[in-house]
């Protein structure tokens, strides 16, 4: 594996969508860093309307804390979103799902 190939592996934030939550987690397939030093600062829920991208739900993680999201379905509007993780060191990575 390669370098970005381990990168985009450790920063994409994966999604999972049950019958009543979407659970977000980034670094779903090689667990992401929470230290002081390199983190997941955010993880932003944005949904695509017509006007564009409309951000639903910003989350700010702190070192130490599972880079680990949910969200009740039932606050959601049926739709295509996109899930954005900013680290610290690099950069956004996204993700999109259909609910």
């Amino acid at each position: 594996m390669t370098g970005l190939q381990e990168q985009a592996k450790k920063h994409a934030p994966g999604v999972e969508v049950t019958d009543s939550q979407v659970i977000i987690n980034v670094g779903h397939e090689i667990e992401h860093p929470m230290l002081d030093a390199h983190l997941i600062e955010t993880i932003d829920v944005l949904q695509f309307t017509k006007a564009g991208l409309l951000r639903v739900k910003t989350f700010t993680l702190k070192a130490g804390e599972k880079p680990e999201v949910t969200i009740e379905l039932a606050d959601l509007k049926p739709g295509t979103y996109k899930v954005q993780a900013r680290c610290n060191l690099h950069g956004t990575f996204d993700n999109d799902f259909v609910i």
